[in-house]
């Protein structure tokens, strides 16, 4: 395999279309225009033929496509294809918006009644090999091997690889004409080719060396040595024939020349009104910035609307400023920076609003050698305007901001709403909600993007932003904020989301900033002695794995799937169970390590090694990565908006996933590196068993009801029904598989899931789910009602109000529907969970204020909340928090909330 390069004068390319189509909506999330066309795979194939035109500048090009219906080969073979799923009910109708596409950007397209796309790219090579010009098969199907040629060469978009002949031939081990011989005895179970059965590649590749053809196998069948082999031959050889009749490549009369293929890439830009129809925002902006940077003197936001943005450069103007700011106590916030920004960098300057009409840009840091205030001169005159919390404060993103103003020594208050957090409730998952993408959506008013004011003007940084271009970009940024608020605040008030966002949402922008701004404490050296630790147990299960392999094996990577695949399929002779996701070989994923445990020990010190390892590089080595140089503690970003359920979300790094314990090293404590500051100590507060008691109080399901009210063991009882044995007598492992199946009735748990799971047989597994459903009668209810009202309003709504949308609900497909009933049910549990958790921070961080107390929140983990509270206000801090949070909602069913108290983070764990 090479690089490509070709000479686009010189070079037909031919694209699968009905690869791409498949691959582009499988690949991306649900993707919707306003008006709720499903378009995912339209943008993804807009995406990938973008991305083929960059890449080869191609001068003939042309899309290939399957015929819909029979082909030849169902003629040979009924069941041909008989066991893929039915596609999609809305891939088809995408695939002629896709079509569509093609046709305004000239590009030409071919498809034939009864002909398959692989047929019509092997016809064309063959009309074209004479012409003078090379074909290239855009495509990563196996059978397109057999039209590789001089002339005509394999380029695989997915791996950005050209496959040759010479390529090709080294990686299966025989020449291509061999193709249809092999895959007559292997098969493809993908097109439901059925091959020989028993006969793998291996087998296969070692027959195809030997003989000459299929028929010189048969002719000679007798000389194979292995008996297995010989009689699934015989047992399967009217399959073998068929399976290369199948497979082979038919030539279909095309007459194709190499004018017929003419492609203009400037043409892409006739794509626009397209791109409009179905809001595909950042190809929009692709088009309209390709090759031109912004200046000041170009038509931009404040001339198209007749806004009026200034920069402020004098005492004077900044006085001024001053004066509105305490008349008008409203004021919109947006701040421009560069470096690590938001717990690190600098501002360059930010922008205000006071008014539609009118904003302002006051620059800091520029380094364009203009007039601007001295940052300290700023911060003298607003710093007390900002940290006034009666003066409020808008701002997209809020958080964002608030940080970079810490930063620059200003702690701002008064945050009243964040169009950024409004339009994330208002707008579907699959709605862009960056400010620019609002302003065109709510305002039709493109905006300044940041690759058109830095990037394209080869300027290093906002800093070097003139101050005239610094200002029409930044101070359109507060502008648009001021404008879009009212806007948001109206659909709030027509989604009955008002409640949620200003009693949930909006409070916790500010606790959240707070948590990011205090962080959290590790202590190297607790790392530095897991390290050692860790160092050492890899090294001891190394040498255990060796001792059993041998010494030609000593310098094998444990790490490497593909030498993990030699050693246990080749070397130790383990059986294969499935292969590895793109096909080129056999898996050695920990689903495959597991059953392989139980033939032979080096698969199961292979999976520990690979435990161990993970733990190490994930959190021992990164983990000191994430320390800031500045306040020597991890920062981490918490999210409310990430998460589609509502739930918080942690990243760089995700202290969420910092694992209590590994039940194969219990003696590894990665918690333990976490530590409070001196004085002080971890307060843990965990809602016990929160999504069943949503559950319960959702579905008023008496049994689950009287459980909690009781106080009895949920797990036990459930275990206790489904085992037919008295409450008291239920085993440990009898309720381990009670709680499996109460939580995993929440996510869709299907009988086959749960054998899988359980390792029990399919039979029981159904069996288990019809007991629960017995025992809880309302809750079976309660999850079909759910899914019914999400089929008539089209979206699932937590307790609150949240709202998220699924189109899927109304496939036909069964499992893009099963999938879409599973996350409506979901949904509704764990984003009623969330927002529990998450009024309850609300409350929290008011009463410690109102109670004088100094506990800090620092991270929040799902139905976990962890403080840092004085060592001589635990016991009262310890009191307040578990009030506070049990009684956040009034329900029948009561909440129960679970503290602990410790030196770090592993003591206060469950």
């Amino acid at each position: 395999m090479t690089q490509p390069s070709f000479d686009p004068q010189k070079t037909v390319f031919l694209i699968d279309g009905s690869a791409f189509l498949y691959r582009a909506y499988y690949s991306l999330r649900p993707l919707h225009t306003i008006s709720g066309v499903p378009v995912n795979a339209v943008y993804g194939f807009c995406r990938m033929l973008k991305k083929v035109i960059d890449t080869f500048k191609p001068h003939y090009l042309a899309l290939v496509w399957d015929s819909r219906g029979k082909t030849v080969r169902h003629e040979l073979f009924p069941e041909y294809k008989a066991t893929r799923q039915e596609p999609p009910s809305d891939l088809f109708g995408q695939k002629q918006l896709i079509q569509d596409f093609a046709q305004s950007i000239e590009l030409k397209q071919l498809q034939q009644t009864g002909v398959e796309a692989d047929d019509l790219m092997y016809s064309v090579c063959h009309e074209l090999k004479n012409a003078g010009v090379t074909t290239v098969l855009i495509t990563s199907d196996k059978d397109m091997g057999q039209a590789i040629t001089q002339n005509c060469v394999l380029f695989d978009p997915f791996k950005d690889a050209v496959v040759d002949q010479a390529a090709l031939e080294q990686k299966m081990g025989f020449p291509l004409e061999k193709l249809p011989f092999y895959f007559a005895l292997v098969g493809d179970s993908s097109d439901n080719i059925p091959g020989v059965k028993g006969i793998g590649p291996k087998g296969a590749t070692d027959l195809v060396q030997q003989f000459d053809s299929l028929e010189d196998l048969y002719k000679n069948i007798h000389t194979i040595k292995k008996e297995r082999t010989q009689q699934l031959l015989i047992e399967h050889k009217n399959d073998a024939f068929l399976s290369e009749k199948l497979f082979r490549l038919h030539y279909v009369p095309l007459h194709t020349s190499v004018p017929d293929l003419v492609f203009n890439a400037q043409n892409w830009n006739k794509a626009l009104p397209f791109f409009q129809e179905m809001n595909f925002k950042s190809l929009i902006k692709e088009i309209n910035e390709s090759g031109t940077a912004a200046t000041e003197s170009k038509l931009s936001l404040s001339q198209a609307g007749g806004y009026q943005f200034i920069t402020v450069t004098t005492p004077q103007q900044l006085s001024e400023i001053e004066k509105q700011i305490k008349l008008k106590r409203l004021v919109a916030l947006d701040t421009e920076g560069f470096g690590p920004l938001p717990m690190g960098g600098e501002m360059c300057g930010f922008s205000l609003c006071l008014e539609k009409g009118i904003a302002y840009y006051i620059p800091l840091t520029h380094k364009t050698n203009e007039n601007q205030l001295s940052k300290q001169q700023v911060v003298d005159v607003m710093k007390p305007l900002l940290e006034d919390e009666t003066i409020k404060k808008i701002m997209h993103h809020g958080k964002f901001d608030l940080l970079v103003f810490w930063h620059a020594g200003i702690n701002v208050r008064g945050l009243v709403f964040d169009t950024h957090i409004a339009a994330h409730l208002v707008t579907p998952d699959w709605q862009r909600v960056g400010l620019k993408s609002l302003s065109e959506h709510f305002l039709n008013e493109p905006m300044l993007s940041f690759n058109q004011v830095v990037t394209a003007n080869n300027y290093k940084d906002f800093s070097y932003v003139p101050l005239p271009l610094a200002t029409e970009y930044g101070a359109a940024d507060s502008h648009q904020t001021w404008q879009l608020t009212a806007l948001l605040e109206h659909e709030l008030q027509k989604q009955d989301m008002q409640k949620l966002y200003h009693e949930i949402e909006l409070p916790l922008v500010h606790i959240l900033t707070d948590m990011q701004k205090e962080g959290i404490i590790l202590d190297l050296k607790t790392i530095e002695q897991l390290d050692i630790q860790v160092t050492h147990d890899l090294q001891k299960l190394q040498e255990q794995i060796l001792s059993l392999i041998g010494p030609e094996f000593k310098d094998i990577n444990l790490n490497s799937p593909k030498q993990l695949e030699q050693l246990l399929f080749e070397h130790l002779k383990l059986p294969p169970q499935k292969k590895t996701t793109g096909k080129t070989g056999y898996s050695t994923d920990q689903e495959v390590l597991e059953y392989l445990s139980h033939l032979h020990p080096v698969p199961g010190l292979i999976s520990l090694y690979r435990e161990l390892f993970k733990l190490k590089t994930t959190y021992i080595d990164a983990l000191p990565l994430a320390i800031n140089n500045q306040t020597g503690r991890i920062h981490s970003t918490f999210s409310q908006t990430a998460v589609a359920t509502g739930r918080l979300a942690s990243s760089d790094p995700n202290l969420q996933n910092i694992p209590t314990d590994s039940s194969a090293f219990p003696q590894l404590k990665i918690r333990a590196a976490f530590k409070p500051e001196p004085g002080h100590v971890y307060l843990s507060a965990d809602y016990s068993q929160i999504e069943l008691r949503v559950l319960a109080e959702f579905s008023r399901d008496e049994q689950l009801i009287d459980s909690f009210l009781q106080k009895i063991d949920i797990h036990q009882r459930t275990a206790s029904r489904i085992f037919e044995v008295p409450l008291d007598q239920v085993t440990h492992q009898q309720r381990q598989v009670g709680k499996r199946i109460n939580f995993s009735i929440l996510y869709g748990l299907t009988p086959y899931g749960l054998s899988k799971d359980l390792k029990i047989p399919l039979g029981d597994a159904k069996k288990y789910i019809e007991k629960y459903f017995a025992q809880y009668p309302r809750v079976l209810g309660w999850m079909e009602q759910t899914v019914e009202d999400t089929k008539t309003h089209g979206y699932v709504t937590t307790y609150w109000g949240r709202r998220r949308y699924l189109p899927g609900i109304h496939e036909k497909n069964k499992v893009l529907f099963d999938l879409a009933r599973r996350v409506a049910i979901n949904t509704r549990v764990q984003g009623t969970a969330a927002e529990l958790m998450k009024l309850g921070m609300v409350h929290l961080e008011r009463a410690l204020k109102n109670n004088h107390l100094n506990g800090k929140m620092i991270v929040q983990i799902h139905d976990e909340l962890l403080l840092s509270v004085p060592k001589n206000e635990i016991i009262e801090t310890e009191k307040l928090v578990k009030h506070l949070l049990e009684t956040v909602v009034k329900w029948k069913v009561p909440l129960e909330v679970t503290t602990r108290v410790g030196n770090s983070w592993d003591e206060v764990s469950k």
